[in-house]
């Protein structure tokens, strides 16, 4: 049995971020476990042996409580991610495991797991857009709506951006990949807009690949992805 921890559903699922575990149980209901914890409570990972870990989205207020749950817990996090435990991080999350999130005058300090830092623009429109970016042989689609942008040299990033922008507008490079890490500002149910990367997470964990609706799912990334290749610049 595969253990995957759903952190904090009752505040990281703006946009239906947490689905994204539901349909993984569902592509193999009998060999994976779904732990959801509540922000109240200690996290699963820090005293069981988990094979996954999931973050979705917040409102920017809930982040600042997230990041004072999960430094209590930061020399756990850096040892299982050395370790190789998988770990999905999608919307402003990835802040989370920075170094520094700015807003106006305030430094909020971050995790420091990873060398960036996030600066919000809560003075601007939120910025919304869509990507088609390649993951090794992969391509992969995404979804933003944000107001803040995240700068450093993202030499381990996660995603090579095609169309679209990566951590801010002035770069291709999109998301943190290190060891079986991954990170993305992408929104919503992130694994079944893409299910090919699915199949990759379901065979990190040793699991079978087939996907629950497999030929319905990838029909629909299908007919996303040649939509937004016409239409996007």
């Amino acid at each position: 049995m595969k253990n995957v921890e759903l952190l904090f559903p009752e505040l990281c699922n703006i946009y239906g971020e947490s689905y994204s575990v539901t349909y993984l149980k569902r592509c193999d209901p009998e060999n994976i476990n779904v732990i959801e914890t509540n922000h109240k409570t200690q996290p699963a990972f820090v005293t069981q042996d988990v094979d996954m870990i999931y973050l979705g989205c917040m409102t920017e207020r809930k982040q600042e409580m997230v990041i004072q749950i999960l430094s209590q817990y930061k020399d756990r996090i850096r040892e299982l991610i050395d370790k190789g435990v998988i770990f999905l991080i999608t919307g402003n999350a990835i802040e989370i495991f920075g170094n520094e999130i700015r807003d106006g005058g305030r430094t909020i300090p971050a995790l420091g797991l990873f060398d960036f830092y996030s600066v919000r623009y809560m003075d601007r429109e939120r910025h919304n857009s869509q990507f088609i970016g390649n993951y090794g042989d992969l391509k992969m689609l995404g979804h933003r709506s944000q107001f803040s942008f995240a700068y450093g040299e993202f030499e381990n990033n996660f995603i090579d951006i095609e169309k679209g922008i990566g951590m801010n507008p002035d770069t291709r490079r999109e998301g943190i990949h290190v060891n079986n890490f991954y990170a993305t500002y992408s929104l919503g149910p992130f694994l079944i807009l893409n299910p090919y990367f699915t199949k990759e997470l379901l065979g990190k964990m040793g699991l079978d690949q087939s996907l629950c609706f497999e030929k319905e799912i990838i029909d629909a990334y299908e007919y996303r992805l040649n939509e937004l290749s016409r239409n996007m610049k």
